[in-house]
C-alpha cells in the first residue's frame, strides 16, 4: 500500500504542485551547477554567492516534493521558508557593494549561514508547526522582498550598461518577486489555487530566465 499511495500523492491532486517543484529543483541545481562552474574559472564572490544559494533553494524544492510523496509527521516549512529567504538576502547582499574584501566576508557569512538553514532540516522533528497562516504569509512576503532588492539591483545596472545579462536577470528577479508575492497573498483569499499555480508558474519562468543568462555568462 505504502507505493500505491506514494504514487498516487505523484499522480493525484498533488500532480501539479509536484511537476512545479521538480521543475524549480531542476531549473535551480542547473543554475548552481553553472554558477559554481564559471566561479571555478573566473574566481568571482558573486558566482559563488549565486551557486550556493541556488542550491540551497534546489533542496527546499526536493523537500517539497518528498513532503508531497509522503505524509511527513514533522514540520520542514521552516527549513523550506527560511533557506530560500536567506538565499534571496546573500545573491542582493551580493550586489551593493563590489569591494573584493567585503564579497570574500559575505561568502563566508554565508556559508555559515547555509549551515545553520540545513540545521532547521536536521531539526525539523522537534520544530513547531506555523501557529497560523499568517505566519506563512509574512514568510513568503519576506522572500519577496528579497527578490524584488534583487531586482532594483539588476535593473540599476541595466539602466546604466544596457547588458543583455543584467535584462535576463532584471526580468528573471520580478518574476520571481511577483511569484512570491501571489504565494503570500493566497493565504487572504478563499480560493488558494487561483493565486497558487499562477504563482508558481511565474517563479518557474523567471528562474528560466535566470537560467538563460547564467548559461549566457
Amino acid at each position: 500500500m505504502g507505493p500505491g499511495t506514494n504514487f498516487y500523492g505523484l499522480l493525484g491532486p498533488n500532480l501539479i504542485p509536484n511537476v512545479l517543484a521538480a521543475l524549480l529543483f531542476i531549473t535551480t541545481l542547473l543554475i548552481s551547477i553553472r554558477a559554481f562552474y564559471l566561479f571555478a574559472l573566473a574566481r568571482t564572490p558573486r558566482l559563488f554567492v549565486l551557486g550556493l544559494s541556488m542550491g540551497l533553494i534546489s533542496l527546499t524544492a526536493a523537500d517539497n516534493i518528498v513532503a508531497n510523496l509522503i505524509k511527513l509527521t514533522f514540520n520542514t516549512y521552516w527549513f523550506l521558508y527560511i533557506g530560500q529567504i536567506a538565499s534571496y538576502f546573500f545573491i542582493w547582499l551580493s550586489l551593493i557593494s563590489s569591494s573584493e574584501y567585503y564579497l570574500q566576508r559575505l561568502v563566508r557569512w554565508q556559508i555559515l549561514g547555509s549551515v545553520l538553514v540545513l540545521g532547521l532540516l536536521v531539526l525539523a522533528p522537534l520544530l513547531p508547526a506555523f501557529p497560523n497562516d499568517i505566519v506563512r504569509a509574512s514568510l513568503s512576503g519576506t522572500r519577496a522582498l528579497m527578490s524584488l532588492g534583487v531586482f532594483f539591483c539588476y535593473i540599476a545596472a541595466f539602466t546604466e550598461k544596457e547588458t543583455r545579462f543584467s535584462l535576463l536577470m532584471a526580468i528573471a528577479f520580478l518574476l520571481i518577486t511577483f511569484g512570491q508575492l501571489l504565494g503570500a497573498l493566497k493565504y487572504f483569499v478563499p480560493n488558494p489555487d487561483v493565486l497558487d499555480s499562477p504563482g508558481d508558474i511565474m517563479r518557474i519562468i523567471g528562474l528560466f530566465s535566470l537560467l538563460a543568462a547564467v548559461l549566457e555568462g
